[in-house]
């Protein structure tokens, strides 16, 4: 990810101290937070109990040969 700061300044002063350090950072920190979440998220519906839980709410049945049946 790539994130950078500007000050738009009409006279063009320099970002002061370390908040240049701050702005980029609150976008990457949202990122891996909101990566994390998606990452939980598609961990449980591929989870073994979501699965089950899933075939059972639609009765879904499969032949001997994992195909699915009815």
């Amino acid at each position: 990810m790539c994130v950078s700061a500007e000050r738009d300044s009409p006279s063009y002063q320099e970002i002061a101290g370390e908040s240049d350090y701050v702005v980029i950072e609150a976008p990457r920190n949202l990122a891996r937070w909101l990566y994390s979440q998606l990452e939980q998220e598609y961990d449980g519906l591929r989870s073994n109990e979501a699965v089950d839980e899933t075939i059972m709410a639609n009765g879904y049945t499969f032949t001997e040969i994992s195909r699915r049946f009815g």
